[in-house]
């Protein structure tokens, strides 16, 4: 009866979680331990409900006894994210490499010649590809330079693999990197293309050459076309692009459940989109996908839209004429921040582990600003600190990246 009971408790606490009902599921959770304090994966339900209500110290326990009841890749894998909230940042990485032991790990990591950092593949020819999501993408080129400084200027060109989508992007902006970097499409199947020298994870980067988060006074996409960074005058309409849905990736219950919350709900967009309209704001939809067409009502005032088939090289260049880029989490804030242009970026109250906790900058990004939910679900709480937001820079007359409170950093000049 108690086994029957407390594996019913962990399934409600998981269904809640996927709901995005922490604190519910957080109660079933704490009964179900109690139950059987000895079962592993209730331990690892509450360590990503503990995640998700910012007790990451909590967390940090819960996955620990887990992973000691029973050595889990998918426990090592979810505690890995939460020691990149705790900036534990050698420990995140290494953890995060037991990813390659889960059933779903992409098909690369069974090719022959995967490096895992052996002597002889530092100066070899090497092929880095990408991973996972566009946004972890875009996070982790910053590796890239230190890559090829640790390769040095004698070593085989560097050849990095993507999704279609990027390959524009990054074939322009990565002039900049101490060697050249030949960049290349995966193929749509995501099997690999005949390869004959090792090859690595972008996501794996981190593991090898350590420096979380890499900062670097310098964006690690550059591109000489693009505008020099400023801010529209006295007396001018701000350009601010927006971006109102995650990635819409409906592919299980984790990808809903990411898409629902990190995506503004229809009546936030109405209270953000009439509010710029309002304040006489140039407004650029940038949103990609079938979530474009939200915003259909607001086309018919004139704003600015990008093309539907628009690819990331296009939106970089659209972006670069801006001053301010308001967005949720999705690969967007990414690619704002890896170009450092100034952003805002609109958080759920779980906010993935990357963004820290209380804070309204990002040691990742230095021209991001983050505006959090107050509670779950409550978008327009932070709409309406994003309108205080520029009230107070307007006033100021400042950059539109400013931060306050203890972790202040200057605007950008």
């Amino acid at each position: 009866m108690l086994l029957r009971d407390h594996r019913l408790l962990g399934n409600q606490g998981n269904n809640l979680w996927l709901a995005d009902r922490p604190h519910e599921a957080l109660l079933l959770y704490r009964q179900a331990v109690q139950l059987e304090p000895r079962e592993p994966v209730l331990y690892r339900g509450l360590g990503n409900v503990l995640t998700d209500l910012g007790d990451f110290e909590a967390a940090d326990r819960a996955y620990l006894l887990s992973r000691r009841l029973e050595d889990s890749p998918i426990t090592a894998w979810n505690h890995s994210q939460l020691l990149v909230g705790l900036e534990r940042y050698e420990e995140a990485y290494a953890l995060a490499e037991r990813r390659w032991e889960m059933a779903e790990a992409e098909v690369w990591r069974n090719q022959r010649r995967a490096w895992r950092g052996e002597s002889d593949g530092w100066q070899a020819p090497l092929l880095v590809w990408s991973e996972q999501g566009l946004g972890d993408t875009l996070q982790h080129l910053r590796w890239l330079g230190p890559l090829l400084r640790r390769r040095g200027p004698e070593a085989p060109p560097l050849q990095v693999a993507v999704e279609p989508c990027l390959v524009e992007l990054l074939r322009g902006c990565l002039g900049h990197l101490p060697s050249p970097v030949q960049v290349r499409a995966k193929p749509p199947s995501g099997a690999p293309a005949p390869w004959d020298g090792f090859h690595v994870s972008l996501l794996s980067l981190p593991w090898l050459l350590g420096g979380a988060p890499v900062p670097d006074a310098a964006a690690w996409l550059q591109s000489p076309h693009w505008p020099v960074p400023g801010v529209t005058g006295a007396g001018t309409a701000p350009r601010v692009g927006v971006v109102w849905a995650a990635g819409y990736k409906l592919t299980n219950r984790v990808t809903v459940r990411e898409y629902r919350r990190r995506s503004l709900d229809p009546g936030a967009l109405a209270q953000l989109l009439d509010g710029l309209r309002g304040r006489g704001w140039d407004v650029v939809l940038l949103q990609f996908g079938r979530d474009r067409d939200q915003a259909a009502a607001w086309r018919r005032d004139g704003m600015e839209a990008l093309p539907a088939d628009a690819d990331f090289a296009r939106t970089a260049d659209r972006v670069a004429e801006l001053d301010l880029v308001i967005t949720v989490d999705t690969a967007m804030a990414h690619l704002v921040g890896a170009m450092r242009r100034p952003a805002w970026v609109l958080l759920p109250f779980s906010a993935a582990p990357r963004w820290l906790r209380h804070r309204s900058d990002s040691p990742w990004y230095p021209s991001l600003r983050l505006f959090r939910q107050p509670r779950s679900g409550d978008w327009r709480a932070v709409v309406d600190a994003v309108f205080k937001a520029a009230a107070a820079c307007a006033e100021r007359t400042t950059a539109w990246v400013s931060y306050d409170g203890p972790n202040a950093k200057p605007p950008l000049p």
